[in-house]
């Protein structure tokens, strides 16, 4: 049966997209944006328990909790919470155009290893984020990452907060709660969960995305169990013989908690470590990513010019505004830097797709690359104050991430890496008008070249329409920002009004 959607203002129910023992998850879609939307209720069969019931209700509320604290590029966004008619909780969340990774490894089978390198690196990257917030997991498994083809790459998104932890154990949580086939040992003897339980599941996803099939299996739950509480070494695929990856997941898989890896920021700079060792080795070939079976239209959105940005799916006729952002990233070595032009390029093209999956995540969309700048257009919203205000936090939000990924790539490798950025407003003829949108990408390119490192410029068109949304300075950094009769140019300032 349906959750009744219809009985929330603002919703219609679009179908059921999976149930757990936590909770049911719909598809839904919100009337005031015409978006797609999750929403998230407690399962059905906890009704005739009144304790399970209250137990499911205290994680959903647990699981909002946690994620209105985790604004993250590989975290699934929590969009609005609330009671629904008889007193239930439901949670809003993103909705994810993806399949889950239980699915992806079932329909594409073992994955390349650069490819589980970066799918690894991003699930890490979030782990790094929920621990450094001093929150555990504690439910990481092929069912709650998502899969998503989002261009050049495939962008990986954690969901099911529901087990997860803050600062400690919740009083209605049981330790040995969890899939036993992904959990540490000390969890499953309801023992306190710490990071290092988080990287023993994650290390677990690492190698069943090589092997296509689960590390740890079993006739039956007790013998997954006991297989999990025993002291023998999790086997690793015999490709990994000899490679540095070898070493990094066996600490990862170490059964004793006390000699398991438990920072997954050093983890994740070992682990770029790794990426450029294999890229030495094994050169990935163009073309050899999987990709996800519900991918918008089925195909590769990667744009290397900008001979034909992309238009709107269904033109209309009429003025319509673009808010254009052009994101430069580059790799500067210092002087005791010592790796190849090879490896500066896959280091390069690591971060450059780090940066383009966070600008989707923040709704924006791909418009093309010329060498190190990207280029993304936010046009969902109908109002452009709007799309502008979010073009602005994207990229906020990007250079402080960057600015940590630099200070890691400083210490491990003499790299570091500089960002800038250029905001556009522009108003088109119509939705099809392909000549105002170059003007529009040419006007981005052009504020990015003339921002120092770590500056985001704004033209004036969108400086006017900004109206005290985010803090705006007059940029006075360059001559050419300076030229007389020139439009002035504006500086967004890395606090911005909350």
């Amino acid at each position: 049966m349906l959750f009744p959607l219809e009985s929330m203002p603002g919703y219609q129910t679009l179908g059921l997209l999976g149930q757990g023992a936590s909770g049911q998850v719909f598809k839904a879609r919100q009337r005031s944006t015409g978006q797609f939307v999750a929403v998230k209720i407690p399962g059905q069969t906890s009704v005739h328990d009144p304790a399970a019931h209250r137990r499911v209700q205290q994680r959903l509320h647990q699981e909002t909790r946690v994620l209105a604290m985790l604004q993250h590029a590989h975290v699934v966004r929590l969009l609005d919470k609330g009671l629904a008619p008889g007193g239930m909780v439901f949670a809003v969340l993103e909705f994810i155009p993806g399949e889950t990774l239980r699915d992806f490894l079932l329909r594409n089978g073992r994955l390349p290893l650069p490819n589980v390198i970066d799918l690894m690196a991003q699930l890490l990257d979030a782990l790094a984020f929920f621990h450094l917030h001093h929150v555990v997991h504690r439910d990481l498994k092929p069912e709650n990452v998502m899969v998503v083809s989002t261009g050049a790459s495939l962008h990986a998104k954690v969901l099911d907060f529901g087990l997860a932890s803050h600062h400690g154990e919740p009083l209605f949580m049981r330790g040995g709660e969890g899939t036993p086939a992904y959990c540490a040992p000390e969890q499953l003897r309801g023992e306190p969960c710490v990071p290092a339980t988080d990287i023993y599941a994650w290390a677990l996803l690492f190698v069943e995305c090589l092997n296509a099939r689960p590390c740890v299996q079993g006739r039956n739950l007790e013998e997954v169990i006991h297989r999990q509480l025993s002291a023998s070494a999790i086997e690793l695929p015999n490709e990994l013989s000899g490679h540095p990856l070898a070493s990094l997941l066996r600490k990862a898989l170490q059964k004793d908690v006390r000699h398991r890896s438990a920072d997954a920021l050093s983890l994740y700079a070992e682990l770029v470590q790794c990426l450029v060792y294999q890229h030495r080795q094994h050169p990935m070939p163009e073309a050899s990513l999987p990709v996800s079976s519900n991918s918008v239209g089925g195909h590769d959105e990667r744009q290397i010019t900008l001979e034909t940005l992309p238009v709107l799916s269904e033109p209309t006729q009429g003025p319509h505004t673009l808010v254009m952002l052009c994101l430069g990233v580059r790799l500067v070595p210092t002087h005791h830097a010592a790796l190849t032009l090879a490896d500066l390029q896959e280091l390069r093209e690591l971060q450059m797709h780090w940066c383009a999956n966070a600008v989707r995540d923040g709704q924006g969309r791909s418009a093309g690359v010329l060498g190190d700048c990207m280029l993304f257009h936010f046009e969902l919203a109908t109002d452009h104050a709007q799309n502008l205000h979010q073009a602005g936090v994207t990229a906020l939000e990007v250079c402080k991430r960057m600015q940590r990924r630099s200070r890691l790539l400083a210490l491990q490798h003499g790299i570091r890496i500089e960002v800038s950025g250029g905001i556009h407003l522009a108003t088109l003829a119509s939705d099809g008008d392909v000549s105002g949108r170059n003007h529009a990408a040419n006007t981005a390119l052009q504020l990015n070249s003339m921002a120092e490192p770590g500056v985001l410029l704004l033209s004036q068109a969108a400086q006017r329409a900004m109206a005290g949304r985010l803090p705006l300075a007059l940029y006075v950094g360059t001559t050419q920002a300076q030229q007389e009769g020139a439009d002035q140019v504006f500086q967004l300032l890395h606090d911005p009004i909350r």
